[in-house]
């Protein structure tokens, strides 16, 4: 419903909010414009989804009246919030695919989205508000929980009941990061929906809402994260509670890097305007300084660079998980002498941060020299600190404008990006031809984009460790699978191009759909359905991407590109 007087009234009587302090805000953004803005309120009927695990929303949520059952992870099977979780593929079912494809265009054999799905289009259209995964006046794509109670006590997963006051969703919004747990109406509830931008505006000027926002991260999200990280994995968990409490957050940079980010590339053509760029990016740690604590990027990216005459050097970049500053402090633990920083570290675009006190390291991973677990993994991680130069020597490193290059453009974002050496390529198409084949001669790239040198960045989506595709997405048609492919369900996807206007690489295209016959499925208004597609790492072909299989010179490959030492092999090769 929109926000008016009455409900902003209502919304500064509720739980949290009728606590702060409105002379706390600038006049500029005051607390009841950021919440005719930015919130909005949502009433769920009893026994409908309000948000599923493993999708991507660009919300957090407070309950202002009613019940609701959160729905521990991992829950249940994924498929059951209508995602796809394609079967492996065999080679005959391959070649069976390949026969029996369509000649005809984007053909679909059903007819089109459900009235359903057609309902939320024409409210989407009709909305200038940001869609969500949440459920809309009680209708959802999404199955009633009537359909999954079942599943969920077969799983045996735990379930905890929310009340007015609670809130839900702060970690994946502030980290990007997909939602681990199902929330359900119990009751009929009324939800605030807070968009991640009036989130950090009220973050900003409530320190007590902060402080309450950052423990329940520390609670619910900090704690598995750090049991993930391979220099802890070892580290007994009552020392990870102490951690998980002693660590300190930082943000630095811009959460939507993807609005401006083609802009600042354009205009990187020489030196000193990578320079200028360079020295604009938000400082996190600046060559020279003595580390205080170990960096651990949580999400985003930064650049690490090292000062070179009057100008930067670009080494490489960290993203989630890395970690910066290491070695200088495992060197201070055994020498007892202060070692300064190599080289600095930049936010590019956005990076959040959690800085790990050093003496907590020294006292749990440093001095466990008797666990040799620890100390495996401690080499492991002092060694990827050197991933920023190739693993073979024998060979040239990468040339510094290629990695600025591929650095300016967010090509870093990538985990199969598609590089096409244009000195090898001899424009025979091949590569097009097999992905055409493999999708019902559809292709799902094209073979064009931006161009350094000889390589080239084809429009082909690149499966992104931050994938901003995904939020918003009102259905969670476009996901991320099991393996990691950022994946559209055909069946789901209600053509409401959220997820095309939000790739920021132009990854993915809106294309009208035709029957066996060939004509355009439209809907009751007589306008033509749209779907969207874009490349799934032919994840139902056996063999892998068809692309880079058909390409008998060598000149395209779909890597990695934090994956230095492979990406140098391929480049010096």
């Amino acid at each position: 419903m929109g926000m008016r007087s009455g409900h902003v009234d209502w919304i500064l009587s509720s739980p949290h909010f009728h606590l702060m302090d409105e002379g706390n805000f600038p006049t500029s953004l005051k607390l009841r414009d950021i919440i005719r803005n930015d919130c909005r309120i949502i009433t769920v009927e009893k026994d409908q989804l309000i948000v599923h695990a493993g999708a991507y929303t660009n919300s957090a949520f407070l309950i202002l009246s009613g019940t609701a059952t959160l729905v521990l992870s991992p829950g249940i099977d994924s498929s059951a919030w209508g995602q796809r979780k394609p079967a492996k593929p065999s080679v005959f079912r391959s070649l069976m695919k390949f026969f029996k494809r369509s000649r005809i265009p984007e053909v679909r054999h059903q007819v089109g989205p459900s009235d359903a799905a057609l309902d939320i289009v024409q409210r989407l259209d009709s909305s200038d508000q940001d869609s969500s995964s949440i459920a809309k006046n009680g209708k959802s794509l999404l199955p009633s929980i009537d359909d999954l109670q079942e599943r969920i006590s077969e799983a045996g997963v735990e379930q905890i009941e929310l009340k007015a006051g609670d809130i839900f969703g702060e970690s994946a919004v502030l980290g990007r990061t997909m939602i681990n747990n199902t929330v359900v109406a119990r009751r009929r509830v009324e939800v605030l929906e807070i968009r991640w931008q009036g989130l950090r505006d009220i973050c900003k000027y409530e320190s007590p809402f902060k402080n309450y926002i950052d423990t329940l991260y520390r609670q619910r999200g900090l704690y598995e994260e750090l049991l993930c990280q391979p220099l802890f994995a070892h580290v007994a968990k009552d020392k990870i509670l102490e951690l998980a409490k002693l660590a300190l957050f930082e943000v630095h940079g811009e959460f939507e890097w993807h609005r401006d980010f083609q802009k600042a590339a354009k205009e990187a053509h020489s030196d000193d305007d990578i320079n200028r760029i360079i020295q604009a990016e938000p400082l996190i740690s600046e060559e020279g300084d003595y580390p205080d604590g170990l960096l651990l990027i949580r999400n985003g990216f930064a650049r690490v660079s090292r000062k070179i005459n009057h100008g930067h050097y670009t080494l490489g970049h960290l993203s989630r998980g890395e970690l910066f500053g290491l070695k200088e402090l495992y060197d201070y633990w055994q020498t007892d002498k202060a070692a300064s920083l190599s080289c600095s570290l930049r936010a590019l675009g956005y990076c959040d941060v959690i800085r790990i006190p050093s003496d907590w390291l020294e006292n749990n991973v440093f001095s466990t020299t008797t666990d040799p677990k620890i100390q495996a993994a401690l080499e492991e991680c002092l060694q990827s600190e050197e991933r920023h130069q190739p693993k073979n020597t024998e060979k040239p490193p990468l040339d510094r404008k290629l990695t600025e290059f591929l650095v300016e453009n967010r090509v870093i974002n990538g985990t199969q990006t598609m590089m096409i050496d244009l000195e090898r390529c001899i424009r025979c198409d091949d590569c097009v031809t097999a992905c055409s084949n493999a999708h019902d001669n559809n292709p799902r790239f094209a073979r064009h984009g931006a161009s350094f040198g000889q390589y080239m960045i084809a429009n082909a989506c690149m499966h992104c460790d931050d994938p901003v595709c995904l939020i918003g997405c009102p259905t969670g048609a476009i996901h991320r699978s099991e393996d990691g492919v950022v994946t559209i369900n055909d069946e789901t996807c209600i053509g409401c191009s959220t997820c095309a206007n939000s790739c920021p690489y132009d990854n993915i295209r809106m294309v009208p759909i035709r029957d066996s016959k060939g004509a355009l499925i439209s809907d009751d208004k007589q306008k033509p359905i749209l779907k969207a597609t874009k490349c799934d790492l032919c994840s139902d072909v056996a063999g892998g991407p068809a692309c880079e299989r058909a390409c008998s010179h060598d000149a395209l490959i779909r890597i990695d590109v934090k994956d230095i030492g492979r990406l140098s092999d391929w480049v010096n090769r």
